[in-house]
């Protein structure tokens, strides 16, 4: 009889431990089926895979990977320091805060900024330095004299942010970074176009105004290799456009 007793309570103890390790693998399996989601692996979800993908590269600087500092670049994330909560305005909702933006256009705003003297010169030298190239065209955002070169609302957003800036905020920004801001949107606004454009200048060295703003205060490693070639990462699909025209 203790014979019996001890095997059934070894049975029953092996049992447990047999329940144990099951409950432990399929927490195992849910917990990586969970990370892989989020990493992209499996979830469609745009937001969630480029949220990761942006976040891998460690803080601010640029790792080598052409792609993945691209995608960091062109893509930025969270609300912007100083005029983001001030504007309410977040990476996340891009059509939501160009259309905040927009109102602060000097030509087309419906809460117009008006500059003048040394203001308006600064204004105007950094909407000679950036385009919307993607969408109407136009050389830069601003004629020489300031007024608006086109009336698109992407450009009336990149307008109406530099006018707030230097109306608000002109002693905080230097010309180069409110240029960064109007870039940062930019790629926002164009992610798929401003992907390619940063990838082929990383390479080349040769920079237009609104890229090199983006590296501003940034080490930029040596790339190598045809940049026209490099793929986004294969799981992430970056829209044309944002925002009409």
């Amino acid at each position: 009889m203790l014979i019996n007793k001890n095997s059934r309570f070894i049975i029953i103890i092996n049992i447990g431990l047999l329940g144990i390790l099951a409950a432990s693998l399929i927490t195992n399996q849910a917990v990586l089926s969970k990370n892989r989601e989020f990493a992209g692996v499996q979830s469609n979800d745009f937001l969630t895979k480029l949220t990761l993908k942006l976040s891998s590269g460690g803080g601010s600087g640029l790792s080598g990977d052409l792609g993945k500092d691209a995608l960091k670049l062109a893509l930025a994330q969270g609300a912007p320091e100083v005029y983001g909560s001030e504007l309410g305005v977040d990476f996340a909702q891009v059509e939501q805060a160009m259309n905040i933006m927009k109102e602060f256009d000097p030509t087309y705003g419906s809460k117009k900024v008006k500059l003048s003297g040394d203001l308006l010169k600064r204004y105007i030298d950094v909407g000679l330095k950036i385009s919307c190239e993607f969408c109407c065209g136009v050389a830069a955002i601003i004629r020489q004299d300031g007024e608006a070169a086109c009336g698109c609302a992407h450009s009336q957003a990149m307008r109406g942010l530099a006018a707030y800036l230097l109306q608000n905020h002109a002693s905080e920004y230097t010309d180069d970074q409110i240029l960064r801001e109007l870039a940062r949107w930019k790629g926002s606004y164009f992610p798929k176009a401003m992907v390619d454009k940063i990838s082929n200048q990383l390479v080349s060295g040769e920079y237009t105004p609104d890229i090199a703003a983006m590296l501003l205060d940034m080490k930029v490693p040596k790339y190598s290799g045809d940049s026209k070639s490099a793929p986004l990462p294969s799981d992430i699909k970056l829209p044309g456009q944002v925002g009409g025209c």
